[in-house]
């Protein structure tokens, strides 16, 4: 079979026993794009021309100006702030202005980095569907993973068709992991609650204070 994205990284994910899966791959996806574009993209003409056009979001911002190449990020930065000011034109009327606003608003919400990494999740959450039909050996550490964040689940869903004449099946495993996962939050909540209930007050078993974070990272994605 031919794979549209090398698969290496879905094999390490998914079998790091971690909680989603995708999540460990866009990481190490996010760090290599965040690295690039402090590097070599910084004087190609066709990277430029994107970060022109899309800049980038706050997150990713601050993990470039994390990075040690302030001049890259600078020039990249001079740019945008170039494209971003060709936009901005005189107004005289309120329905001008509103208009403006409305396009200013649309070229600010965006991220080349962003925008990169989504695509690449998308062609892996394509790839982990065909592995699922053809490697009998993935399917197994498929059915024995934790489940994946709801921005991920919701990924995998919307590319299941790739698992071909195992789709059905495909959709099937995927959603029993999530309820049990979903399940198991759920379950992980109650016992966190009862930890503040007085009549556990002289338990020795105290609340775990990754409850809620990781809560969070399955409804949201690793966004903390």
């Amino acid at each position: 079979m031919q794979y549209h994205i090398q698969t290496d990284p879905i094999w390490e994910a998914f079998k790091s026993d971690c909680d989603c899966p995708l999540c460990a791959i866009y990481e190490k996806t996010e760090s290599r794009l965040v690295e690039q574009y402090l590097n070599e993209a910084v004087m190609e003409p066709d990277y430029r021309v994107e970060v022109n056009k899309y800049g980038f979001c706050a997150k990713h911002l601050s993990k470039l100006f994390a990075g040690k190449n302030k001049l890259g990020l600078s020039l990249q930065l001079a740019t945008r702030i170039a494209t971003v000011r060709g936009n901005i034109t005189p107004v005289k009327t309120h329905k001008q202005a509103v208009k403006q606003a409305e396009k200013l608003n649309k070229t600010m919400d965006t991220c080349v980095i962003c925008r990169t990494a989504d695509e690449n999740m998308t062609r892996y959450a394509y790839t982990v569907a065909q592995m699922f039909a053809c490697e009998p050996e993935f399917r197994q550490v498929f059915q024995k993973s934790n489940g994946f964040c709801m921005p991920h689940y919701t990924l995998l869903l919307a590319e299941s068709n790739k698992a071909g004449k195992l789709t059905e099946i495909y959709l099937h495993e995927l959603v029993y992991l999530q309820n049990k996962s979903l399940d198991r939050t759920v379950h992980d909540l109650d016992r966190f609650a009862q930890m503040f209930d007085y009549r556990n007050a002289g338990s020795a078993v105290r609340p775990d204070p990754d409850t809620i974070p990781d809560t969070i990272r399955k409804l949201k994605g690793r966004i903390i």
